[in-house]
């Protein structure tokens, strides 16, 4: 029988860890009927997350400065969440990790051009909120991409190529 994942045959596990070592004829057919029909969660090489990850959230913050729109960077913070989130667990921390460090940055930035330590902090929060709402739509397996999971932050005028 043909599986549609990968099987490493001395240790019985498959790429997701679940152990074959015990399963039926039946148990086999019915793991495959359920693969076939439904997604299962996606991880790639841990370093391959990681530098994914950290290139997606780069893309996606010149995208933003290259659109230039009042408003837009809700939308491109989810995006950017939502991608490196959707290589895997370490793809998921990775956009955590970068998030919480820019918007810590972001905190102090925000100061020097004149908002308060209240004024900053609010977008921190929001920032911070923003990049988990893409990293949670990211795991609920309910969107087919970046831009459907992250629409309702689109404004008016972005660029129809993001």
């Amino acid at each position: 029988m043909s599986n549609l994942y990968k099987f490493n045959q001395d240790t019985q596990i498959d790429e997701f860890g679940v152990d074959h070592s015990n399963f039926s004829l039946r148990d086999e057919i019915e793991y495959n009927t359920m693969r076939a029909n439904q997604s299962m969660p996606k991880q790639q090489n841990p370093i391959r997350q990681v530098v994914g990850a950290v290139a997606d959230m780069t893309r996606n913050y010149f995208d933003m400065k290259r659109d230039n729109t009042v408003g837009n960077d809700d939308y491109f913070h989810c995006k950017a969440n939502y991608e490196a989130a959707n290589r895997g667990d370490w793809g998921r921390s990775t956009a955590t990790w970068l998030g919480n460090k820019k918007e810590d940055f972001d905190y102090y930035k925000n100061q020097i051009r004149g908002l308060s330590p209240v004024e900053a902090s609010i977008d921190r929060i929001h920032d911070r909120k923003v990049n988990e709402i893409g990293r949670q739509r990211a795991q609920s397996g309910l969107y087919s991409s970046p831009r459907e999971a992250c629409n309702s932050f689109r404004v008016k005028d972005i660029n129809e190529k993001y």
